[in-house]
């Protein structure tokens, strides 16, 4: 894993293809922005993980609580 240190304006290259420049910064966290070819799916962390508990409950037919507490965890299950 690499980790870097960037300000807001500053950009980081991966592969000739992708660009990643900080937008801002602040107290709660950094706004990105990421330029990449429309071939490659650019996902946030939870949806990745939302898509995998929904593939892993499909393929072992699990019940339909499994796939909420997959993607609701720590009781943060729709109202």
């Amino acid at each position: 894993m690499l980790i870097l240190r960037r300000k807001a304006g500053e950009a980081l290259h991966i592969g000739d293809d992708i660009r990643i420049t900080v937008i801002a910064v602040d107290e709660g966290g950094a706004r990105l922005a990421i330029e990449a070819p429309r071939e490659i799916p650019v996902l946030r962390e939870e949806l990745v993980c939302a898509m995998d508990a929904n593939r892993d409950a499909a393929k072992e037919e699990s019940a339909p609580e499994a796939l909420v507490k997959a993607l609701f965890p720590k009781n943060k299950e729709p109202s």
